[in-house]
């Protein structure tokens, strides 16, 4: 039996209303209890802040993709390489850390899980290797659905029991948690040359369309009674009108109801939400959306988001969205990296700079502190950078500043070139941003 106590740290704890109270935290074998015995271990808080370890909801940190990009991108190393003498392995890697440097970082920010969003079935071995080397923090990993050929053989034919007995049998497989969707339909469509940018575009040859793929795997998702909700990333990522895809997608959980044993209301998970949430036509009229897909998140309780916010950072993109890939190198011409994983999906990495001096990418820092600030329920709302997508998990501090200080926000809005043109294409500088912020914003 091993004991602890912690010792004169502040303690937070939001579920319990304690915010910041000087107290002590006794421990017996990983469990909080009331009091231990008067051998344990004593750990000294004082001057910090106990809280419960953070959950990383969304990043991409295991598996074949990320290794990939880590020998793609060698330069990626320069940034910071080094290794603490009788402590740490040698860490290396700025957008894509090794595997050490994964564990390191997010347990040096306090956090103690997080979720590899995107794992090929056929690659579960790769995942879970580098999930067991990545040290201290804990490490699930969620299999891609939305473009696999049993699942849309099975949903183009209605079968959703074997749809649902499918997902069972990769989930045990694999050792994965739960169900991931990326660009539904259209990544398979990527490998005829060609995408879904709607819910409504057929997929070639299964003759199915994406709003079918959603519907069908949250039907399936809630059939087996999982733990948690279905992940989405959905069609027409990164493109600016695309909020309206968006509502779409969103709109299609309204006639799926929660079917489980775990109190979970939730039938649907959206991603990154702030790649999500454009208005305009062209990069010329780019605008925020985030209001009107915040207004609907607001109002429907059997959803959840996840931010994807902008860090204003030199990154490295990668997903499942093969075709996404392909166009990004087709706007910043920089190296391209594509694979297709047999009957299941495919992905790209592609090196990005968000340039702070150029106005599409300011607005979309604000979009993603939008997305938050106008969210009325924190605890349907993550914080995310879709690690590496949007920027580095590292910058996570900087992004909460933002967050929890309007002057911290205002300091560096002011700081871009063309904030006239971000202040005009969203709200974040304005009252409206403020006054439905979340209430713990100062």
């Amino acid at each position: 039996m091993s004991e602890y106590i912690i010792k004169n740290g502040r303690v937070f704890d939001p579920v319990q209303g304690i915010k910041g109270d000087k107290k002590d935290i006794f421990v017996r074998d990983d469990k909080i209890v009331d009091s231990v015995g008067s051998g344990a271990k004593i750990i000294d808080a004082r001057d910090k802040t106990v809280m419960a370890g953070a959950i990383e909801v969304h990043a991409h940190v295991a598996g074949p993709k990320v290794n990939a990009g880590r020998w793609y991108r060698p330069e990626d190393k320069h940034f910071d390489s080094h290794k603490t003498a009788g402590i740490t392995r040698i860490e290396g890697g700025k957008s894509i850390p090794t595997v050490f440097k994964t564990g390191y970082e997010y347990a040096r920010m306090g956090f103690t899980f997080a979720m590899e969003a995107a794992m090929p079935p056929l690659y579960a071995r790769h995942v879970h290797e580098e999930i067991h080397d990545t040290p201290i923090i804990d490490e699930a990993a969620l299999p891609v659905f939305g473009n696999n050929w049993f699942i849309l053989e099975y949903l183009k034919n209605q079968e959703i029991e074997n749809t649902a007995a499918y997902i069972a049998w990769i989930l045990n497989q694999t050792k994965g948690y739960g169900v991931k969707v990326v660009n539904p339909g259209g990544t398979e469509a990527w490998a005829w040359g060609l995408n879904c940018l709607s819910i409504h575009d057929p997929v070639p040859y299964f003759d199915i369309t994406p709003a079918e793929i959603i519907t069908g795997l949250m039907a399936a998702n809630e059939y087996l009674g999982l733990p948690h909700s279905m992940h989405l990333h959905q069609n027409n990522l990164g493109n600016p009108g695309n909020y309206t895809t968006t509502l779409e997608s969103l709109k299609l959980a309204e006639g799926v109801k929660a079917k489980n044993n775990f109190g979970r209301e939730q039938v649907l998970h959206s991603t990154h939400l702030q790649f999500h949430s454009y208005k305009g036509t062209n990069w010329g009229d780019f605008e925020s959306g985030a209001k009107e897909v915040m207004d609907y998140v607001n109002r429907q309780k059997n959803l959840t988001i996840d931010t994807g916010n902008v860090t204003l950072d030199e990154t490295t993109t990668m997903t499942a969205d093969g075709p996404f890939e392909h166009h990004l190198h087709g706007l910043n011409h920089l190296k391209w990296f594509n694979v297709d994983v047999e009957l299941e999906t495919a992905a790209g990495v592609v090196p990005f700079i968000y340039d702070p001096n150029n106005a599409v990418f300011a607005s979309q820092w604000a979009v993603g502190l939008e997305i938050a600030l106008y969210a009325n329920d924190p605890m349907r709302c993550f914080i995310t950078t879709d690690h590496p997508n949007a920027g580095p998990f590292t910058r996570y501090p900087r992004v909460y500043s933002w967050l929890m200080s309007k002057k911290v926000r205002d300091e560096r809005l002011n700081t871009f070139k063309k904030a006239d043109k971000v202040i005009s294409a969203t709200t974040l500088a304005n009252s409206t941003a403020r006054s439905r912020s979340m209430s713990w914003q100062p």
